[in-house]
């Protein structure tokens, strides 16, 4: 996924959107298995945090990820994918 908005990561944006709630890269490295390796999904995170697309909070030491009102739409979304928090 590198740590370029690629369409894979605005596919696990859109999961995040869809979804709700807080995950951790653990549960979507699970969730996404085979498809991305645990890195892909750790630099997908890395990238939805830094461009302020995801929102993160560390909770016993393990960072977690969500889509939350703070934060911005992905490029080409008017509005966010249901679910959202």
């Amino acid at each position: 996924m590198g740590n370029a908005i690629t369409q894979e990561t605005q596919y696990l944006w859109i999961m995040l959107c869809k979804d709700g709630g807080w995950w951790t890269a653990k549960m979507l490295t699970h969730h996404w298995s085979p498809t991305f390796a645990p890195h892909e999904v750790q630099q997908a995170l890395d990238a939805l945090e830094a461009g302020g697309f995801l929102d993160s909070r560390n909770q016993a030491d393990v960072t977690q990820y969500a889509f939350t009102s703070d934060c911005r739409l992905l490029p080409g979304f008017d509005v966010a994918p249901s679910g959202a928090l």
